[in-house]
């Protein structure tokens, strides 16, 4: 079942996404300007991850 949710809704999530680019011919604005500012996307999402992960690993038992 785990597995089951773990392909399912990444792809239902593409999916949808991808429908949505379809009707609007193309990205909106908001994505538009986000894919500009990938790099600082990419950096702040592997810093909160570390960040998550170490905090995980200092308050487990």
């Amino acid at each position: 079942m785990t597995l089951f949710l773990a392909v399912f809704i990444p792809i239902a999530i593409l999916g949808f996404l991808y429908l949505f680019i379809i009707e609007n011919n193309g990205l909106p604005d908001w994505m538009e300007r986000a894919s500009r500012n990938s790099s600082s996307i990419w950096t702040y999402g592997i810093i909160t991850i570390t960040l998550l992960s170490i905090i995980k690993y200092l308050t487990s038992d």
